[in-house]
């Protein structure tokens, strides 16, 4: 008997997912080429340095394009994540007190959550804070020659921290879409668009009942 599934994602926001979590890994890996040496044997895929300072920057033009064709092409649906991002309720705080069981794969009941559970939502703001600082850093940092020297210093060890920080946030949210047994059929969302019916009232109990049961009934 097949599961029932259920729309998660727009093809609009998974293509522009991939398209920001491709350009993230080659600007990833390119930046910590330019800011240290320990990847220097991945040099000669760029075709050298040079080359991968290139790829860095071209790399973060898709990564801005992903996100401008996400707000022009699907802004509700790319706003409501903004503002649930910045929206904490009991049920989020409930979750993240049991997220380190479901972070080493212990299922535990979770208070019922909305379209985005707590975990999500931090992730999501990680995501945001790094990405605006290391977008606006970085085009200090490229057209250097627009901006004031005491802005370039301030710029870089920022660009260079935050960079960290959203390395951290990335390598947790691909652990948990991929590899978590608890909940790495959150991929699916991603890749078809849906996902299990028994995952939404088990992961977004809330956001099932409130909303997609009642669209059932209309």
């Amino acid at each position: 008997m097949s599961k029932k599934m259920i729309k998660r994602f727009s093809p609009v926001v998974r293509v522009t997912h991939w398209m920001y979590a491709i350009s993230f890994i080659i600007l990833a890996i390119t930046g910590y080429m330019l800011f240290g040496d320990k990847l220097d044997w991945m040099a000669p895929m760029f075709g050298g340095i040079e080359g991968a300072m290139i790829a860095h920057r071209v790399a973060a033009v898709f990564l801005i394009a992903s996100i401008v064709i996400s707000l022009l092409m699907r802004p509700k649906e790319m706003l409501s994540w903004i503002k649930d991002s910045f929206s904490f309720t009991k049920a989020d705080i409930g979750f993240l007190k049991t997220f380190p069981h479901k972070f080493l794969g212990i299922k535990k009941e979770i208070p019922p959550q909305g379209f985005y559970n707590g975990g999500e939502k931090i992730n999501s703001l990680i995501q945001i804070f790094a990405g605006a600082i290391l977008i606006t850093t970085g085009i200090v940092m490229w057209f250097r020659d627009y901006f004031s020297e005491s802005l370039l210093v301030l710029a870089i060890p920022l660009h260079g921290l935050f960079f960290a920080v959203a390395v951290a946030g990335a390598i947790g949210h691909i652990y948990l879409a991929l590899l978590n047994p608890i909940s790495n059929e959150a991929i699916g969302a991603m890749t078809t668009g849906k996902v299990s019916e028994k995952y939404m009232i088990e992961n977004h109990g809330q956001w099932y009942e409130d909303v997609y049961k009642a669209s059932q009934k209309k």
